[in-house]
């Protein structure tokens, strides 16, 4: 089971409202909604992580299907899809961590897939988010027909072989201090038959365990959420929308 939370970080999002619990959240007997004391903010920010937990299941469910309808290699934009939805699901998982103390079971759920989880999410940063000098230069040296092939046309199937060539390298660099694999016992090829099966049965047994977490989250956050009654204050306050230039941080 994962350790719930050790980081006062990682509670810092409803730990700041005050709250031990997000079932603090829970209207009381009598209530009609989110209890008085708790701000429209936190509310809202509920609203938000169930808004999160819901595109990053579809992206990860969308991904599964096309994977299996299309096999690996012709559903490479799936595949790419697939890692940033791990990626996303990374740092939702930090951010909902508090919910594990009300739902344990979540959190068993979740150890079962978190070391592919950020298998992938490395992934994503390497190959499909950056791109890295880094990480083509290896691939040139992994794979020296992309080398010898560069100077040609370039077609769509052409540029989708060195696409899986360079997914290659950044798999096998996924590597610990001792240049041992974190995951697999040996490198990938995906030109050794078992070496691509296994990438692809962990890539969707991953995706399956990745949205079924998300749909047990999914459950218990729409048990805090309140529709408000009066649309027609959401009306108004949409009007007097601004928008600004939106900071984030990098990872």
């Amino acid at each position: 089971m994962l350790p719930l939370a050790p980081a006062l970080e990682l509670y810092r999002p409803f730990s700041s409202y005050g709250l031990a619990s997000l079932t603090d959240l829970l209207p009381s007997q009598g209530d009609y909604g989110i209890r008085p004391q708790h701000s429209d903010a936190l509310e809202s920010l509920v609203e938000a992580k169930l808004l999160k937990c819901l595109v990053i299941r579809n992206d990860l469910a969308e991904a599964a299907l096309e994977i299996r309808n299309k096999g690996l290699y012709l559903a490479i934009a799936h595949l790419k899809t697939a890692f940033i939805g791990f990626h996303n699901l990374s740092d939702f998982e930090t951010s909902i961590r508090l919910i594990y103390k009300d739902h344990r079971e979540l959190s068993t759920g979740y150890a079962t897939v978190a070391p592919a989880v950020e298998f992938f999410s490395y992934l994503r940063n390497k190959f499909t988010g950056h791109l890295t000098d880094e990480l083509l230069h290896k691939a040139i040296e992994w794979k020296p027909e992309l080398l010898l092939t560069l100077d040609r046309e370039h077609d769509a199937a052409v540029v989708l072989i060195y696409n899986f060539w360079i997914l290659e390298t950044a798999i096998n660099s996924y590597v610990d201090p001792d240049e041992k694999h974190k995951l697999f016992d040996t490198e990938t090829d995906f030109n050794h038959p078992p070496d691509k099966d296994r990438f692809v049965e962990t890539l969707l047994t991953t995706l399956d365990g990745a949205v079924a977490f998300l749909q047990s989250v999914e459950a218990a956050l729409k048990t805090l959420v309140t529709v408000p009654e009066d649309n027609l204050e959401l009306w108004k306050k949409a009007g007097l929308t601004d928008f600004a230039y939106i900071k984030g941080k990098k990872r």
